[in-house]
């Protein structure tokens, strides 16, 4: 396979779950010790990846995403990651930086609270409506295919970190499906319910709810 194809599936598949620094420091080490070793390999280099918590949690769902995006066509993946990510500006100091797994633990919460306000073919209408209208949220296509798989219920969670902007879209999305199923002021009623419920989490772990919103 080509170099430039392979390096391109892994930044692909590990995107989700890695921050900027993290993901250039992982491709840096891909070329240098492991792109000239067999694919079962990945497994090792995945292993040195992962050094946190929550990222050894992810390890298995990680090299399957790298195995799946090495299934991918060239047009379906992400830039070549050494020329992406150089071009990246942080937008501020890496200690003022939202943690990602944060706002995203959040947002699967007040959506859960959200969901479990309605029956079940409520809930399956307003995901529905949020699947259909999914082109309107930008991000790349692995997160895109997460957010899908969790929208349809196919995955029981939602994988991977996600942009602050493709949750606040989702957020404003489910909300626009409520309001075409119950009115706008009982989906205000029901998201203000959503928003108290899901706030003792946000502030256990240092996020602003309403950044979501």
């Amino acid at each position: 396979m080509d170099l430039i194809f392979r390096r391109r599936a892994i930044f692909t598949g590990m995107r989700p779950y890695f921050d900027d620094q993290k993901l250039l420091n992982a491709i840096n080490l891909w070329q240098s010790e492991y792109s000239h070793k067999p694919k079962f390999a990945l497994s090792v280099f995945v292993a040195r990846c992962c050094d946190s918590d929550l990222l050894k949690s992810d390890r298995a769902k990680i090299l399957k995403a790298i195995f799946m995006a090495l299934e991918l066509s060239p047009d379906d993946l992400l830039p070549d990651p050494l020329i992406a990510l150089k071009q990246e500006k942080t937008s501020s100091a890496e200690n003022a930086k939202v943690d990602e797994s944060h706002q995203t633990t959040v947002f699967i919460k007040l959506l859960q609270q959200l969901f479990a306000k309605f029956n079940q073919a409520d809930e399956k209408s307003i995901r529905g409506f949020v699947i259909k209208h999914l082109a309107e949220v930008k991000t790349d296509k692995m997160r895109l295919m997460y957010i899908r798989d969790w929208l349809n219920m196919s995955a029981e969670t939602l994988e991977g970190q996600h942009d602050l902007d493709v949750l606040q879209k989702l957020v404003n999305l489910c909300y626009m499906a409520i309001c075409e199923l119950a009115g706008p002021v009982k989906a205000d009623q029901l998201l203000g319910l959503a928003i108290k419920e899901t706030e003792p989490l946000a502030i256990g772990i240092g996020f602003r709810l309403h950044d979501l919103l």
